[in-house]
C-alpha cells in the first residue's frame, strides 16, 4: 500500500450545476465531470447552461482541479457538424478531457482538439484487456471500466494493459440492470434511448410477475429489475491494489448535498488508505456509520456492488423504499 503514489489517485465527482461543482471542490474532489446542454448521457439531468459550464471550469481550474466534459452519447450523422459549435467555447475555457462513447466522434475530437485527453465512457461497456488496449491504441488516456467487473478481473486487466492508460472505476451511485447502460428497454417502453442520453428508467418501475415461486407468506416483490445503489467503501483498498487510479461517483442528476456528502466521505477513506496507517484505522464500526450516512443521503433500497458479488436477489431493490 505504501508503494502507491498518492498523487496518481483521483476522486472524480459529478456536477449537474455550478453549485454542485463548487461543493465537490470544497469536499475534496480532484476532478469534476459535467455534461452540457447537448450530447450527454444524462439528458434529463439539471445540466448547466454552456455559460454556466464555462464559469464552472474557470472556478475548478482556479482551484487546481481537473475538469472533464461528458460527450458520451451515440451520434447521428447530422450531429457531427453541430458538435464543434457546441464545444469550441467550452474547450477554450480549459477542458482537460472528453468522456466519450462514440468512437467516430472520439476520432473527430482527437483531430480537432489534440490537447484534450480522451476518456472512454462506461457506456462503451469495456470488460476486457483487449478492449482497453484497443482504445489505448486509438489515443485514449483513461478508461472507465464497466461497473460489472470484479476486483480480481480488474487486477487481471491491469496486468495486461500496463501503465500507459489509466483505469477508472465507479465507486458510488446508481447501477444499471443491464451492462453499463447497454440497454434498449427504455427505447421499447418509453420511446427514448439510454444510448442517446434519454433513459426513462423502466427498470425502476414496479412489475407484476406472471408466475412466481415464493415461500409461504412471502410478499411478491414488484421491483424485480431495480438494482440497489453501488457503495464501494469496503472495496476501495482492493481497487487501489488492483491498479485503479480514478474513483468515480455517479450522480449528475443529484442535488448539491448529495455531491458534497458522498465526495467528503470517499475523500476521507481514500486519504486513510493512502496514509502510513493504511486500512488499520478503518474499523467496521466506522464504515457502518458512514454507510448509514450515505444511505440517508440517497439510495434505491440499499447498497451493493459487483466488485465483491455478482449474483443474488439481495442486489435488487425488490420492495418499495422505506
Amino acid at each position: 500500500m505504501n508503494s502507491i503514489n498518492s498523487s496518481e489517485i483521483e476522486l472524480l465527482s459529478p456536477a449537474g450545476s455550478f453549485e454542485c461543482a463548487k461543493v465537490a471542490v470544497s469536499a475534496g474532489a480532484n476532478a469534476i465531470y459535467m455534461g452540457g446542454s447537448k450530447y450527454s448521457a444524462r439528458a434529463f439531468a439539471k445540466s448547466a447552461s454552456d455559460d454556466s459550464i464555462i464559469d464552472a471550469i474557470k472556478f475548478i481550474k482556479s482551484n487546481g482541479k481537473r475538469f472533464y466534459l461528458t460527450v458520451n452519447t451515440l451520434f447521428k450523422e447530422r450531429e457531427l457538424k453541430e458538435i464543434f459549435l457546441f464545444l469550441d467555447d467550452i474547450v477554450k475555457a480549459g477542458v482537460d478531457a472528453f468522456i466519450v462513447q462514440d468512437l467516430g466522434v472520439a476520432m473527430l475530437l482527437k483531430e480537432k482538439y489534440p490537447n484534450v485527453e480522451l476518456h472512454a465512457s462506461t457506456q462503451m461497456t469495456i470488460t476486457s484487456s483487449k478492449a482497453v488496449n484497443l482504445v489505448k491504441s486509438l489515443g485514449f488516456k483513461q478508461v472507465v471500466l464497466a461497473r460489472e467487473l470484479s476486483i480480481k478481473e480488474i487486477k487481471a486487466i491491469k496486468k495486461e494493459v500496463g501503465d500507459d492508460i489509466k483505469l477508472e472505476a465507479f465507486v458510488h451511485g446508481s447501477m444499471c440492470y443491464s451492462y453499463s447502460g447497454a440497454c434498449l428497454m427504455s427505447s421499447f417502453i418509453g420511446g427514448e434511448s439510454g444510448n442517446r442520453g434519454r433513459c426513462k428508467g423502466p427498470c425502476r418501475l414496479p412489475y407484476n410477475s406472471v408466475k412466481t415461486s415464493k415461500r409461504k407468506g412471502e410478499k411478491e416483490a414488484p421491483y424485480i429489475l431495480s438494482m440497489k445503489d453501488m457503495c464501494a467503501l469496503n472495496s476501495l483498498s482492493g481497487l487501489i491494489n488492483a491498479g485503479v487510479t480514478s474513483f468515480k461517483i455517479e450522480g449528475r442528476m443529484r442535488q448539491a448535498d448529495y455531491v458534497e456528502g458522498v465526495t467528503k466521505t470517499y475523500r476521507k477513506y481514500i486519504d486513510v488508505i493512502l496514509s502510513d496507517a493504511g486500512t488499520a484505522t478503518m474499523s467496521p464500526v466506522d464504515i457502518a456509520k458512514d454507510e448509514k450516512y450515505l444511505l440517508e443521503l440517497y439510495n434505491k433500497g440499499g447498497f451493493t456492488n459487483y466488485y465483491e458479488k455478482h449474483n443474488g436477489s439481495d442486489m435488487i431493490q425488490r420492495y418499495e423504499r422505506k
